[in-house]
């Protein structure tokens, strides 16, 4: 399944950034993201997203209820509202915008995940909704049939158009009135007894009279069901009316046809051989070769592609055997295939080399069947060959290609192996075998594990149950021990194919060594905790100047000469400096937050 595509719409860059981190860890496609409502609409009508986080307070003129207001004129695209207020005026202002949620910041990721996949379920319902009330009304107002549902006094409470054009009649002229003023007379009592059915709960086909407006007489099939009130109890019913008048003339007129019927087969039977010259031309059109024997296993006739494979024309070919015109062994094998089908029926397939009399060797996969007369009784055999030379060279193409991609991949630096369900070996790269020290012939087709490090033996088994049909591909990092004893690490991409069940019939891994990777990390990792000793260090040693500092200025208040007052002004920028530093400091903390969430680094 394609991730959604979701549009951030925040002034705040840490939260944009924060939100951007989180969907691209949940699986999602961030499409854009943006400080302002005036650059939100142009991106959002451009790049079509599937869901839209909006702030609702933003830098510039326009907040995001506004924003919201503008991509409703083109698009249903579903919106949730981030805000850090949840003030009772804001959200009725935010509810005309008919937005799919609301996030109060600070959020928390499994809240987002939710609240996101929610809207995005609750969207693809709604459209589906709409699509489908279009679907039916579309059906109703376009169907051949008309649709006719009246209560249980007989008064019209719906009708379609076609209906109200069966009767010469707008739908505003049925609805309201009885179906029985409609009835012709001699009908009424037919009509009252199946009305009768409908009361007793079952449904019926039918057909009476019904007047047009004109006073002519159409002939109606109607099929009705009963209806019920949401109690069960009976309220009417639903019926589907076809104008059968044409098919009623027709029956009337099938009289007349009959008499004529017997003239026209002496008519007909001029004409078969007239069909017999069509059906050779006809056979003559098909590209195939096409050929026909009697129960002999003698010609009776072919196409004129089947003479120019064999260079003989249709009047040295009908009478003969393939023995009379066929190379000795093609022959012998004929015989005996035309045998079995003569004796055993249905339908034989199989291939042979033909000579063509081109002079070249043609693959040819021979279909035959027999065919019988009226009684059943086997007459001959027809058969079609399929000249397949051209795949069949497409397909030592193929194959060729196919040793030459595992060569291609065995020159792969990346370690590569397919192996089924029950661990088996069904292909692995030398990159591979040299990695874990294996030996190719000890290796492909056995049972093999990965010696995968105990401490990610459970994450590993979960990463491959995660691999379902909608999902076939993963990526994961563990630890193996490779074949001189050393643990390292490694990046995995596995992907399961799974059959018509959904069953996972093998899988693929590719893989590469992380272990610098890992160590890179390690030491990036030791660094941001040194900073962070240092800041902390920092943090003491502004409280142990301020404190000292404070009782300065006390005693330097103490007197009012010169020099007392000169100390009291340098305190005070001393304590504006370490003011500045400590709101700095307060800033670094936000950076460590940070740092944690998504490095994982801690203090």
């Amino acid at each position: 399944m394609t991730a959604a595509r979701i549009l951030i719409v925040e002034d705040e860059r840490i939260v944009a950034e924060d939100l951007r981190l989180t969907l691209l860890q949940l699986g999602y496609e961030v499409t854009g993201s943006v400080a302002s409502g005036e650059e939100a609409i142009p991106l959002a009508k451009e790049r079509s997203p599937d869901l839209i986080l909006m702030d609702i307070f933003l830098a510039g003129k326009m907040d995001g209820i506004t924003a919201t207001g503008e991509i409703r004129k083109f698009s249903a695209v579903p919106v949730i509202y981030l805000t850090a207020f949840a003030d009772t005026t804001i959200m009725d202002k935010a509810k005309i915008t008919e937005p799919y949620g609301y996030i109060l910041k600070p959020y928390q990721e499994r809240e987002l995940h939710t609240i996101i996949e929610i809207a995005l379920y609750k969207y693809r319902l709604d459209r589906q909704l709409r699509e489908s009330e279009e679907r039916y009304r579309r059906i109703v107002e376009t169907a051949n049939e008309g649709i006719w549902c009246i209560d249980t006094t007989g008064r019209t409470l719906f009708t379609n158009q076609r209906m109200a054009a069966l009767l010469g009649c707008s739908v505003d002229d049925l609805v309201g009135r009885n179906v029985s003023e409609f009835i012709v007379p001699d009908d009424l009592a037919a009509y009252t007894r199946e009305w009768t059915e409908r009361h007793l709960g079952k449904r019926g086909n039918y057909e009476l009279r019904l007047r047009h407006r004109n006073g002519s007489v159409r002939w109606m099939h109607l099929s009705s069901t009963p209806l019920y009130d949401e109690k069960g109890a009976f309220s009417g019913s639903f019926s589907m009316l076809a104008d059968i008048t044409d098919r009623v003339i027709a029956e009337e007129n099938l009289r007349q046809i009959n008499e004529e019927l017997e003239e026209r087969v002496c008519k007909r039977t001029a004409d078969l051989d007239h069909q017999v010259h069509f059906l050779q031309q006809l056979i003559d059109t098909i590209p195939s070769p096409v050929y026909y024997k009697d129960s002999n296993f003698r010609y009776l006739g072919c196409n004129r592609t089947f003479e120019s494979y064999l260079g003989l024309s249709r009047d040295a070919i009908i009478g003969k055997t393939t023995n009379d015109i066929a190379p000795q062994d093609l022959a012998a094998l004929t015989a005996l295939k035309d045998q079995y089908l003569i004796s055993h029926q249905g339908i034989q397939v199989y291939q042979i080399k033909f000579p063509h009399q081109d002079a070249s060797v043609r693959d040819i996969i021979v279909k035959k069947a027999t065919f019988n007369d009226s009684s059943g009784r086997t007459l001959g055999i027809i058969g079609v060959w399929m000249d397949i030379s051209d795949r069949v060279r497409a397909e030592e193409a193929l194959t060729e290609s196919e040793k030459r991609f595992r060569a291609v991949v065995q020159d792969q630096s990346e370690l590569i192996y397919r192996f089924r369900v029950d661990r088996r070996i069904l292909f692995a790269n030398k990159a591979f075998l040299d990695y874990f020290a294996l030996d190719e012939n000890k290796t492909v087709g056995y049972i093999f594990r990965l010696p995968i490090h105990p401490d990610d033996q459970q994450s590993v088994n979960d990463h491959f149950a995660s691999l379902v049909p909608e999902h076939p591909v993963g990526l994961i990092e563990y630890r193996c021990t490779r074949g001189d004893g050393s643990v390292a690490w490694q990046q995995w991409s596995n992907r399961a194919f799974f059959d018509g069940a959904g069953n996972v019939t093998e899988y693929q891994s590719v893989g590469r060594d992380i272990t610098r990777k890992k160590e890179i990390e390690e030491q990036q990792r030791r660094a941001f905790q040194q900073i962070e000793q240092n800041l902390q260090q920092f943090a003491t040693l502004n409280d142990h100047i301020r404190n000292p500092l404070a009782v300065i200025v006390m005693l330097a208040g103490l007197k009012e000469d010169e020099n007392s007052r000169k100390i009291i002004e340098k305190s005070r920028e001393i304590d504006q400096i370490l003011g500045r530093m400590h709101a700095g400091y307060l800033d670094s903390e936000k950076v460590r937050m940070f740092l944690r969430k998504h490095y994982g680094i801690e203090g």
